[in-house]
């Protein structure tokens, strides 16, 4: 009997939304604007720790459920292009263990009706965790409420 301890997966989304590709960049930049929209479903808060959005900087979100933490997230910013594109990484821990950890690449592509957005996302769940199918969803679900935040006043 084998045992695996690692899953990979890579998964591609793609959006258009009706904004200039600066101002969409600029709800990735924004550590509270990331905070309303980066939540994987309606039960998770995101709390900021940490953010510093620069070339190795780092941020830190912990997922809250009724008030009580669930997940903690650590980013490290590998690449940053204003307006263009965006590459980081995230480790995605439950308590002290982790569950995974993703590399993330955001391209914003100006199109004629606005940005067309390709996030392309590249998860291990590591020891087991089933954490491939929540991701997507996870990022499926911020991506949808990205487009409600970018709507004009």
């Amino acid at each position: 009997m084998t045992h695996q301890t690692m899953v990979h997966r890579t998964e591609t989304l793609e959006r258009t939304y009706a904004a200039s590709p600066m101002r969409v960049f600029r709800a990735w930049e924004d550590p509270e604007i990331r905070r309303i929209w980066g939540a994987p479903s309606t039960d998770v808060e995101i709390r900021n720790e940490a953010a510093d959005f620069r070339v190795g900087g780092e941020d830190i979100q912990i997922c809250m459920v009724g008030g009580e933490p669930v997940a903690t997230v650590v980013g490290r910013y590998l690449d940053i292009v204003p307006d263009a594109r965006i590459v980081y990484s995230e480790a995605i821990s439950e308590g002290s263990t982790l569950l995974g950890v993703s590399l993330i690449s955001v391209e914003f592509i100006g199109v004629e009706k606005g940005t067309r957005m390709v996030l392309t996302l590249q998860t291990v769940a590591v020891d087991g965790s089933d954490l491939l199918e929540g991701v997507k969803v996870g990022w499926t679900n911020a991506l949808d409420n990205l487009a409600g935040v970018l709507v004009p006043a």
